[in-house]
Order: structure tokens, then C-alpha cells, then sequence
């Protein structure tokens, strides 16, 4: 890390922290680029989006990474005790995350923002998108990559088949234990590292029935709200990614029916992660859709 490049903590509730990848832009770039709030997949640390986020900074545009609650540097450890869910990441984590680092950046509170998500990282952008936080950030909208439900019916059928199996041994293991332990005899059989049960509970939830009714500790109705979402969304996947095929992206895109959506196939073969470590073809496309934004 450098004068340009640095980390700074976010506080969470119960007083564990996550810390935050910043990045001013380049010298010279133009004051109005929007701030580009980056969000992991399930799993997936925080630190594996270094290239993009160095790319888009080098294009003239603030950027930050936020770190899922229990994942990457995050301090926080689900247990049986510390659970949390969908709603207090989208009600707490995005939009502190967001906060803590416009004021670091020195940028004011509304200051343009774009959630650059991936996986996971946009479901919870989605319901982020219809909370009033959103509003008061001034967020201008969603470009995802490889983000899509894990809705069952939108996969193929051996896909189908793994998530299926996926959900019941998760169910059953984090139920038992009210949180999923990662490693199941020195294992880790979907690669998601130690999460909270509530998180998984939820997840299995909206595989079985693309739902994101009744989460934990919802203080609105999620459902009705992202319906009334009619921000720019972009959720873009490639060709060869088997987390996220097409029908995924669509069943999430569902929940948004009145936003300004396109679902896009991007050219390459980069799979479900590599984009991020490979930043050209998604910093192009990113680009192109900020460009667009009102």
C-alpha cells in the first residue's frame, strides 16, 4: 500500500471490524467520477479485487472494497451466538462501508456512487439498492458481474443437482450447529469458509424459492421494495461461468422489475472469478455503463 492506496476499519456491531481497500484516483482525474464501492462473492476475500480496483482507480475513478462480515481481514466470527443475515449487511454494512469511506477519501456524503458487486456481493447489492440508505449515499446504481440467485430452477441439471445436495448439508450442518463451520472433517466442501447460520439459512431459502421474504430482522418489506427499485442495474456474467449462467442472473434480475436492467454476456472466457485479477474486459464494460447513468 501506498499514499494512494490505503485500509481504514469499519465498526460492526458487537465491536468487531471490517477494514476497507481504498483507492484515491489517479492525479488530474475528473472530481465528478463516482465512487466505486466494490463487494466480494461468498468466500472471497476482500484482497482478490486488488487488480480491478487498481485498474478502475488508474482510470480516473475513487475506489473501495468492502469485506463481507466474517470473510477476508473481517474480525468477525459467526458462531452459534453471532449470527447475522442478509438485512444487516444491506442496513449496516453497505451503507457504513460506504460512509467511512467517503470521509477518508474526502468525498462529501453525496457523492455519486456505483456498486461494482460480485456473486453474492450483489444479492445483498440488490436489497441495499431499495433501502433508503441507498437514496441518502446518492447510489446511481448496480453493475454486477457473475452475480445472479442461486435459485435452483435456474441452473442446469447437474448444476442443479450439486446445489440441491449443497443446501441440504448445509442446512442440516448449520442448523445442528447455528452456524456453518467452514471445514467439516478438514474439508470444505463448497468453499465458503466459516459463515453465519442465519446468512445460511437465508441462502438455502432463496435456492429453494428465489425469495427474499421474512429475512432476519427486516425492518421493511424486502419483496416490495425491490420492486419499487428503478435504478440502472447491469448484471453481467461470462459464457463459461457455472456459478452464475444466464437464468441465474435473470432470477435475480426478477426481483428488480422496475429498474433500468440489462442482463449481458460478456465476451472471454473468464469464468465466475478470474475477471477480477484479469480487470480489462469488466473495467471496459464498467466503464461504458457509468458513462450512461443520468
Amino acid at each position: 500500500m501506498n499514499d494512494r492506496n490505503f485500509q481504514v476499519p469499519v465498526t460492526l456491531p458487537g465491536g468487531a471490524s471490517s477494514p476497507i481497500d481504498l483507492w484515491l484516483p489517479v492525479p488530474g482525474s475528473e472530481a465528478t467520477q463516482p465512487l466505486v464501492m466494490v463487494w466480494p462473492g461468498f468466500g472471497m476475500g476482500a484482497r482478490y479485487y486488488r487488480p480491478i480496483a487498481e485498474e478502475l482507480a488508474a482510470r480516473g475513478y475513487p475506489v473501495a472494497i468492502g469485506e463481507l462480515r466474517g470473510q477476508g481481514a473481517s474480525t468477525a466470527r459467526a458462531s452459534r451466538d453471532l449470527a447475522w443475515g442478509y438485512h444487516d449487511l444491506a442496513a449496516v454494512d453497505y451503507p457504513e462501508s460506504i460512509r467511512v469511506a467517503k470521509t477518508h477519501l474526502g468525498l462529501p456524503a453525496d457523492h455519486p456512487t456505483v456498486l461494482l458487486a460480485h456473486s453474492m456481493g450483489g444479492q445483498i447489492g440488490a436489497l441495499f439498492l431499495s433501502r433508503p440508505e441507498s437514496q441518502e449515499l446518492n447510489v446511481r446504481g448496480m453493475f454486477g458481474v457473475g452475480s445472479g440467485s442461486p435459485y435452483l430452477r435456474s441452473f442446469p441439471t447437474p448444476m442443479r443437482r450439486r446445489l440441491r445436495l449443497g443446501t441440504i448439508f448445509l442446512g442440516r450442518i448449520g442448523g445442528a450447529l447455528g452456524f456453518w463451520p467452514g471445514k467439516v472433517f478438514g474439508w470444505d466442501p463448497v468453499g465458503y469458509g466459516r459463515q453465519s447460520g442465519t446468512h445460511m439459512r437465508e441462502w438455502c431459502r432463496l435456492a429453494r424459492e428465489n425469495t427474499f421474504a421474512g429475512l432476519t430482522g427486516a425492518d421493511q418489506d424486502y419483496p416490495l421494495a425491490l420492486r419499487l427499485v428503478t435504478l440502472p442495474v447491469q448484471l453481467c456474467y461470462f459464457g463459461n461461468d457455472l456459478d452464475c449462467p444466464r437464468d441465474s442472473a435473470v432470477a435475480l434480475a426478477q426481483h428488480l422489475p422496475a429498474a433500468a436492467l440489462e442482463v449481458e454476456e460478456l465476451a472471454g472466457d473468464l469464468g465466475h472469478n478470474r475477471w477480477a485479477r484479469q480487470p480489462q474486459i469488466v473495467a471496459d464494460r464498467f466503464g461504458e455503463f457509468c458513462q450512461g447513468l443520468p
